[in-house]
């Protein structure tokens, strides 16, 4: 019937490692045990991994990444996403393995890369490096699954100007395009499960103004490949969805 070929599915994004806000998780977690997608996302960020900043000052390097690391594998361990995209944060390990003129670091990155991939492998999800050219998407096909690139005041609409129909996080902005096209088309832009007064880094940019936690949830059609999304966003310290203050 066609009411059974719609499947429900859950997207999160930049939760950044040990920076996650735990009322965030917390409330991003129940929604997913009462919503029961089938399909989990994982839009990247899962760590933070400022220690390996290019601009990174010596109190964040002393931190090291080990206790980041695994606070994002604990939220794998109950998000258990079939999806990752990596993201720009992610990235950094395979940066400074490739790119790092210390060699002892460089040699670390690499066998701390190395860990990464095989754990991911063993989790048995799905998931794509940090470059502009790769996307993922869920099996019955539907929107382009990216962490994001672009910062601009209208992220969605930049985000449909690069790959059509598409979901991203990378710029804790929730936002939404419906496109003025022939064949319709939309984009929606996932907020922060991260801990917003703790990035300390982007305080002196305006657009942290436009941050907010939130996640996304959806429906999809695995016959015609129609889909539809929803916000879930931290509002005047209450979290609002299409469905009322959850």
């Amino acid at each position: 019937s066609k009411t059974m070929s719609w499947e429900k599915s859950m997207f999160i994004g930049c939760s950044h490692g040990d920076l996650i806000d735990r009322e965030a998780e917390k409330v991003a977690k129940q929604f997913m045990e009462d919503w029961k997608p089938k399909h989990r996302v994982h839009l990247g960020d899962l760590w933070d991994f400022r220690a390996l900043r290019r601009g990174a000052g010596p109190e964040e390097r002393a931190e090291g990444v080990r206790y980041d690391y695994n606070c994002g594998n604990e939220l794998l361990d109950w998000f258990k996403p079939q999806l990752l995209t990596l993201g720009n944060h992610d990235h950094r390990v395979w940066r400074a393995a490739g790119e790092s003129s210390q060699g002892v670091l460089a040699e670390f990155c690499q066998g701390f890369a190395d860990e990464i991939e095989t754990d991911l492998r063993k989790r048995k999800l799905k998931w794509c490096h940090y470059t502009v050219s790769n996307y993922l998407q869920l099996p019955m096909g539907g929107p382009k699954i990216v962490h994001g690139s672009r910062s601009t005041v209208h992220p969605a609409k930049a985000l449909f100007d690069d790959y059509g129909n598409a979901i991203c996080a990378h710029v804790h902005k929730p936002d939404y395009y419906a496109a003025r096209h022939i064949d319709g088309g939309k984009a929606h832009v996932v907020g922060t499960l991260g801990n917003i007064s703790k990035m300390t880094y982007a305080d002196s940019y305006t657009a942290k103004l436009g941050w907010r936690n939130s996640f996304l949830y959806g429906i999809h059609n695995t016959k015609t490949g129609a889909w539809k999304c929803w916000d879930v966003t931290k509002e005047d310290g209450q979290w609002v969805s299409p469905m009322g203050v959850i």
